[in-house]
């Protein structure tokens, strides 16, 4: 008795492990990838057409490529973004007057919470402040500017350490998306505050 009952069971094995295996395969093909991120641009706002020959972007933030900055680590740095926000915003219409882009802050910074023990491994929840220092300057036959506005931006998070990868980059992403937003209203409201005799209205997108 004892043997015929084990031999059909040796012959079912393989079938199940078949099965079972063939059913852990289609259920990781069929798995959803995530969505991959939007491209970071600012082409819903309306460009600046303004009277100068050039816009010259200087890179004057270095990241030190090491915590306590991870604004290298991130999908879209604030550098790179405000590269983005220049080339869809910013329009050179003129001939003669040049302007620069003066990057001096586009970092991220991460914290433990106070009081943690960095011994003793990650922290639950850590926080990171972003930040965006940008000067404009518009400059014509003199090496000194003829004007020049100075733009800030902050934001903060917090983020779980039980927080997926995935999730994180969506954090971040939506991290520097909101400190774009408040750039760029800092921006609109300052070039046309300061730079009004260097914007060309009569010009259309």
């Amino acid at each position: 008795m004892i043997t015929s009952i084990v031999k059909p069971m040796q012959r079912l094995f393989p079938i199940v492990l078949m099965l079972a295996t063939g059913l852990f395969v289609n259920a990781c093909q069929t798995a959803p990838a995530p969505p991959p991120l939007p491209e970071m641009n600012f082409t819903r706002f309306q460009p600046i057409y303004l009277d100068v020959g050039n816009v010259d972007i200087i890179d004057e933030f270095k990241s030190p490529q090491h915590e306590p900055n991870v604004e290298y680590l991130v999908p879209v740095s604030p550098t790179d973004a405000m590269h983005a926000w220049v080339h869809d915003r910013l329009k050179a219409s003129g001939a003669n007057k040049s302007m620069q882009i003066v990057i001096k802050d586009a970092s991220i910074i991460s914290h433990a919470p106070e009081g943690t023990n960095q011994l003793l491994g990650p922290a639950p929840n850590r926080r990171y402040d972003a930040r965006l220092e940008v000067e404009m300057r518009v400059y014509g036959t003199d090496a000194m500017s003829e004007a020049n506005i100075n733009v800030v931006a902050t934001q903060t998070i917090t983020i779980s350490d039980a927080t997926s990868l995935i999730e994180r980059k969506r954090i971040f992403y939506r991290m520097v998306y909101d400190l774009m937003e408040s750039a760029n209203a800092e921006f609109e409201k300052q070039i046309f505050a300061y730079f009004p005799r260097y914007i060309m209205y009569n010009q259309t997108p």
